[in-house]
């Protein structure tokens, strides 16, 4: 991510901050009629400090920080809504469960979220309109054309909360014929002897270089006297994982992999992702004891069939183990299951899902045996999602590189699983590839986080597959 978009979710959370206090004197005032004193503003504001930053995290878990999601109004609305009812819900549990010192502010409780949410919606348009926060964007120039920098001025045109705007590309080796166009609005030069003067009359922030000119003296002499401008300069490969959150396949090779797959000794890390799978196994396991008797009745009157589906998958170091899960399917076979010529993948809408499987899948709830996967460390809470044996052996032959995403342990979820709908194709396996790569070069404890916040996401808004 970019620095104005940091930017961006940074203003929004202290203005949510903002609104949620004010709401919190408004609330004060309607409930009592008038000012109250000091002493009973004191102690409830210590609890409702802890609240607002609950709600915070609801918020961040419902996507209201994701500026993406911002352009479709409707949609926005929607999630303002159902975000308020959960952090009202989340604001009960804490003020009764918890013990709040005698404290019980239903009504004060009410209006605040109810003002609270109120406020943060008109904040929210008023910074739009107001702030501009839309337009805090970094001008770039692309120096040198691929495949790679085609999709990069395609994504930032269509999306410009990114916050970047492309200016100009400068093609060097005129990759391009004379009346090619890559995106809607970029404008192309072939003189390297152009990019000062543009980076000067458009006021470019930032210059992207690919890396195959390299080689090329004119262009990094040119690139060398940028080094005394007030100009970033960053490579094409870290500003296509900053924009997509996957690794660019242009640079896969051993070179690459050596210097950036290479294993860290990290040792309060890894205490830390096996404190999380068994802290996340406990959480799990209760939640599945819950939950059997009503999933089994479910799926074992609506379908025949097992209750519980096992498969042979690959996990760190390509040995396999056998996966659990709730049925989901129709069963096709004597075992459960849903495939008779071989291993299918699975598509969006596949009729083979039975309709208790469909529920399930939205919730992830089918995921839930994988707790016993947890507990024998046949997989992590967070890492790339296990594949079949014969699926990995398919693609390996036609991506050589496919087990690097073995060279760790397999999640329960992942970045990818986040980022991308059912991996139904080859090509879309690719792209899978791509973000679990990006994964396990920057995997850390905030990625991790970070990845178990928007599961929850996911989870809440029924977005499973």
């Amino acid at each position: 991510m970019t620095v104005v978009y940091r930017l961006k979710q940074l203003m929004l959370i202290v203005g949510d901050l903002t609104m949620f206090v004010a709401s919190f004197f408004i609330a004060q005032v309607l409930r009592h009629q008038t000012y109250p004193s000091g002493d009973v503003t004191v102690r409830h504001v210590k609890l409702f400090a802890i609240t607002y930053l609950m709600w915070i995290l609801v918020n961040y878990i419902n996507g209201l920080y994701d500026l993406r999601f911002r352009s479709n109004k409707i949609a926005f609305d929607r999630r303002i809504f159902s975000t308020a009812l959960m952090s009202l819900v989340v604001g009960v549990v804490f003020f009764y469960i918890i013990p709040s010192r005698g404290i019980t502010p239903k009504t004060i409780l009410l209006f605040n979220v109810v003002i609270g949410y109120a406020l943060l919606y008109a904040w929210r348009i008023g910074a739009e309109r107001l702030l501009g926060i839309s337009k805090l964007q970094t001008n770039v120039v692309f120096v040198g054309y691929s495949e790679d920098v085609s999709e990069l001025v395609t994504l930032i045109e269509g999306d410009m909360s990114k916050g970047y705007r492309v200016c100009a590309l400068v093609d060097p080796e005129k990759k391009l014929p004379p009346h090619e166009k890559v995106g809607m609005q970029t404008d192309i030069y072939h003189a390297i002897k152009t990019l000062r003067p543009i980076i000067s009359n458009k006021r470019v922030d930032m210059v992207v270089i690919a890396g195959h000119l390299h080689g090329d003296e004119e262009t990094m002499r040119e690139l060398y006297e940028l080094l005394f401008w007030p100009v970033q300069l960053i490579h094409l490969p870290a500003f296509y994982e900053r924009l997509t959150g996957r690794i660019p396949p242009s640079t896969f090779s051993e070179s690459w992999f050596l210097d950036h797959l290479r294993h860290a000794d990290s040792p309060v890390y890894e205490r830390w992702k096996s404190l999380m799978d068994y802290a996340a196994a406990l959480i799990l396991g209760v939640i599945l004891l819950l939950l059997l008797p009503f999933v089994a009745l479910a799926i074992k009157l609506t379908s025949r069939g097992p209750l519980f589906y096992s498969q042979k998958r690959v996990g760190k170091g390509g040995e396999t183990f056998m996966l659990y899960k709730f049925r989901s399917m129709y069963a096709l076979t004597q075992d459960g299951s849903a495939e008779i010529g071989g291993y299918e993948f699975t598509r969006k809408d596949d009729e083979r899902i039975t309709p208790v499987g469909n529920f399930l899948r939205k919730m992830r709830i089918d995921e839930l045996p994988q707790v016993l996967n947890l507990l024998r460390r046949d997989i992590t809470l967070i890492g790339p999602r296990p594949e079949r044996p014969d699926l990995v052996n398919e693609l390996t032959e036609e991506m050589p590189y496919y087990p690097l995403r073995h060279v760790i342990k397999p999640g329960l979820s992942g970045w990818a699983v986040l980022h991308q709908n059912y991996a139904d194709s080859k090509e879309a396996s690719l792209v899978k590839l791509q973000y679990d790569l990006y994964y396990i070069k920057n995997r850390s404890f905030l990625l991790d986080i970070s990845i178990i916040l928007r599961t929850f996401n996911v989870v809440l808004r029924l977005l499973g597959q």
